[in-house]
């Protein structure tokens, strides 16, 4: 038999083990589309690390695709996971924007420079979200659990080549940000062609193609299924 009192509100700060799961569960969320993010941004690395040689394969300027190089498509790739950093490191309300790039940086140039500023993409990133930062800055909430989940509010400024202002979440642009560097490093996979490098197998191809390819069924989302 249903109870028709009214149920007495959780005092202040004190969580229920459903507010715990869920917690749990958005925290997840966000560390793997983390773990992703870095993931891609290792890849970059180890591309420039263990496929790259010298100056002469970053600044190759392609056959096919006129004005492109091994170094732009790179710069380019991390910038936005650069962009998205830093609107993060600044105080809420989060604005976000990804045509504040800069152009001809060193990294385009220099292998040095590239392996530099990819690794300290991963770390800049990593130490955002770590609960140690978070206190340091003050940020840490109630029950020591990181400011951060996938459904941070963020606010995007695009220009398409109108100006436009969408509403977006962490989550989201964490997932495009992984999703746009692999379609770059697509880019320079084909360049590498032209070079004549040999390419791990994986850079520059998508997730949910690596699935297909090892036959497993596509993730479909619970709402979706029939």
């Amino acid at each position: 038999m249903t109870d028709p009192r009214p149920k007495t509100p959780n005092p202040p700060f004190k969580e229920t083990t459903d507010d715990v799961e869920s917690t749990s569960n958005e925290q997840d969320s966000l560390n793997a589309a983390l773990y992703v993010a870095t993931a891609v941004l290792q890849q970059g690395l180890d591309f420039c690390k263990n496929t790259l040689s010298n100056e002469e394969q970053l600044t190759y300027y392609s056959k096919l695709l006129p004005g492109s190089t091994i170094g732009k498509h790179l710069r380019h790739a991390r910038d936005h996971f650069n962009l998205l950093a830093h609107a993060l490191s600044q105080p809420p309300p989060y604005v976000l924007s990804y045509d504040t790039r800069t152009r001809d940086t060193p990294m385009e140039r220099s292998l040095p420079a590239a392996i530099d500023c990819l690794r300290t993409s991963i770390e800049d990133l990593n130490s955002l979200f770590s609960p140690e930062v978070a206190a340091a800055s003050g940020s840490l909430e109630h029950g020591g659990r990181p400011k951060f989940t996938n459904d941070t509010p963020i606010t995007l400024h695009a220009v398409t080549p109108f100006p436009q202002i969408l509403q977006t979440s962490l989550g989201r642009e964490l997932w495009f940000t992984a999703l746009h560097a692999i379609h770059h490093y697509a880019v320079i996979r084909m360049l590498a062609g032209e070079l004549a490098l040999d390419v791990d197998d994986t850079f520059g191809v998508a997730p949910s193609t690596l699935k297909y390819r090892a036959g497993e069924p596509p993730a479909i989302p619970e709402k979706a299924k029939i």
